[in-house]
């Protein structure tokens, strides 16, 4: 579906609520004031490379990694510009000393980079970034990767923020954007009042700011989360050792407090 609605970019925000700060099983000391945004290419690259499949005795199996310059161009483009709007860090994260695709995305970023000279550009390497996220996770601002790095790091990131059902994300092409959370769905707790809603209300809260420029109904529903949270209230996957059974609240429940806060 992302590919043939052209949803190149998929932008993924790691923010921790302060509230949140004792959920992480990271020390609260390293994570405070983490906000990040992931800006993860998401047509191309190693799971859209061609060709793949199987040897004819099953004995090998085989995937290519490929990237254009335009490709790399146009994710890049729209991360500078979201770092031009907040602290003016970007960090592009590849395996240039490995990968001849790393090589070209890094040499593409750095031509993009020239047209954003107040921009602080790092390079990092996808192994030392992971380390990086854990160890000091503020450092980083916008960052911007490819499609199978994006998707590991920002799985990792998630702990940042306490869990994945706090962390939502857009799917943006050219025309059309898709929001949702970065978690899959659970057919598991179907019915069973427990999973978290929280990504797929700040998923709303995402289109609103980004699709319609209804920035002060955004900031609404971001103000009514966090209203909440600070009373106490978690559902069941960002609960910590210190809250309350009463606090403990399912998906209907957190969704209505939300709702009427707003």
């Amino acid at each position: 579906m992302r590919k043939e609605l052209g949803l190149f970019a998929n932008i993924r925000p790691i923010k921790l609520f302060d509230s949140l700060l004792d959920t992480s099983p990271i020390k609260s000391s390293v994570i405070k004031g983490s906000d990040i945004i992931f800006f993860r290419e998401l047509i191309g690259g190693i799971y859209f490379g061609k060709p793949r499949g199987r040897s004819e005795d099953g004995e090998e199996a085989f995937d290519t990694l490929s990237y254009s310059k335009k490709s790399v161009r146009r994710i890049a483009d729209l991360a500078f510009k979201s770092a031009m709007s907040r602290r003016k860090i970007l960090t592009s994260v590849d395996k240039a000393n490995v990968l001849a695709s790393s090589r070209l995305w890094r040499e593409t970023v750095n031509e993009v980079a020239k047209n954003y000279p107040d921009v602080q550009v790092n390079h990092m390497f996808v192994d030392n970034a992971a380390m990086q996220l854990i160890k000091k996770p503020t450092q980083f601002d916008v960052v911007v990767t490819s499609n199978m790095f994006g998707d590991i790091l920002t799985d990792e990131a998630s702990q940042i923020a306490g869990s994945l059902g706090m962390l939502a994300s857009a799917s943006v092409g050219s025309d059309i954007a898709i929001y949702e959370p970065i978690h899959g769905s659970a057919p598991k707790y179907t019915n069973k009042d427990i999973a978290n809603p929280i990504a797929t209300i700040l998923s709303a809260q995402m289109m609103l700011d980004i699709s319609f420029k209804m920035k002060k109904e955004a900031k609404a529903i971001e103000k009514a989360i966090i209203a909440v949270l600070d009373k106490g209230y978690r559902c069941r996957d960002i609960k910590d050792d210190t809250t309350p059974n009463n606090k403990i609240v399912g998906t209907s429940k957190i969704g209505s407090l939300i709702a009427k806060h707003i």
